[in-house]
């Protein structure tokens, strides 16, 4: 397929008959969402193929792009069709961002069924390809257009909080923050333990007070907390609905500005010598300087540089780092070092001080 396959132009187009039907079902469908007629007024949608998943997703870049600064992106995950599409979501964002300066995409979703989910092993299959096919997408863009890497957020509305808590949870290094809106859940599509939970990750949950998803997204909340998640929750008034991308965006927007943003990488870039590691420390706001302590007795005073392990094994990592502004933290993960093939990196744990 070719990568651009079309350009969306964007006329005002009529509300079909059957979406007007659909409003008075909202109240009794698990995942009901009624597709928006929100327009951008300065660029076009665009819609892609992802070539990996072969997935398609639509994207809306603001007309005043240009590669002389980075740009936040928003990954927007649509609900149950046929009441909510990738196509309403990219529709409902297209406007706001092009006024805040936001990179949207919104990809189509296989895992997204909150009516009649299939058996836990088979939606987590589908929420696999899901995975695959947002990551693709992220790089994707990340390829075309200037990223702010602290800047990659998640949301979704509905029957999208499956493949959003899925994807997100597993890729903290890439997805900043997460906002459920009005989402489904059940714990058995879940498979993670708190080892493998970012608790630098955060994560909100808003639903309305009569939802008919309330107890769902409170079960979310409870779920999160338990495994030492940081979590924002709002009940807003009245039942399932959308919310506006203003306020998802407001959120996101006070975790750039009030939560900092401290990334660790650690890698084999030689197979064949996987005990060398090439370690590496991004921080937003930037670092004023940082220790590494590997686990063996060694340390170091760089962002950035190799260690050499003396041998196979597991090592605690932690980096010590003080941020512009006055603020320590330290970061801490598990590091196994395989004879042959590479190495495994465990979740970072956090804590954090003044």
């Amino acid at each position: 397929m070719t990568s651009l396959k079309r350009i969306i132009m964007t006329h005002p187009q009529p509300l079909p008959i059957h979406f007007v039907a659909f409003t008075l079902l909202i109240p009794v469908m698990a995942a009901g969402c009624l597709t928006t007629e929100q327009l951008p007024e300065q660029a076009s949608i665009m819609e892609r193929t992802e070539k990996d998943s072969d997935r398609d997703y639509y994207l809306y870049v603001p007309s005043t792009y240009t590669k002389k600064r980075s740009w936040p992106l928003v990954i927007a995950c649509h609900g149950t069709r046929p009441y909510d599409k990738a196509y309403a979501q990219i529709r409902e964002w297209a406007h706001f961002a092009e006024y805040n300066h936001i990179i949207v995409a919104a990809p189509e979703l296989v895992a997204s069924r909150g009516d009649f989910p299939p058996p836990p092993d088979k939606q987590i299959a589908l929420q696999k390809k899901d995975e695959a096919a947002i990551l693709g997408i992220v790089e994707e863009i990340k390829r075309r257009y200037r990223i702010e890497e602290s800047q990659v957020f998640l949301t979704g509305w509905s029957a999208g909080a499956y493949p959003l808590l899925y994807t997100g949870l597993h890729n903290p290094d890439v997805f900043r923050a997460m906002f459920v809106r009005q989402g489904t859940f059940d714990a058995e599509f879940l498979p993670f333990s708190e080892d493998e939970l970012n608790p630098w990750q955060v994560t909100k949950v808003a639903y309305g007070a009569s939802d008919f998803l309330r107890d769902q997204s409170i079960e979310m909340i409870e779920w999160l907390q338990q495994r030492n998640m940081f979590v924002q929750r709002q009940e807003l008034p009245g039942g399932h609905r959308r919310i506006d991308p203003d306020q998802t965006w407001k959120f996101f927007a006070e975790v750039i500005k009030e939560r900092p943003w401290i990334r660790i990488t650690m890698r084999a870039p030689d197979l064949s010598n996987p005990r060398l590691i090439h370690y590496h420390l991004d921080a937003v706001p930037p670092a004023e300087k940082q220790k590494w302590f590997f686990g063996d007795g060694q340390t170091s005073y760089d962002a950035t540089g190799q260690h050499l392990y003396p041998a196979p094994g597991e090592y605690v990592v932690t980096v010590n780092v003080a941020l512009q502004g006055g603020k320590a933290y330290a970061r801490n993960t598990t590091l196994r070092v395989f004879g042959t093939g590479g190495i495994d990196v465990a979740a970072p744990t956090a804590k954090g001080g003044s």
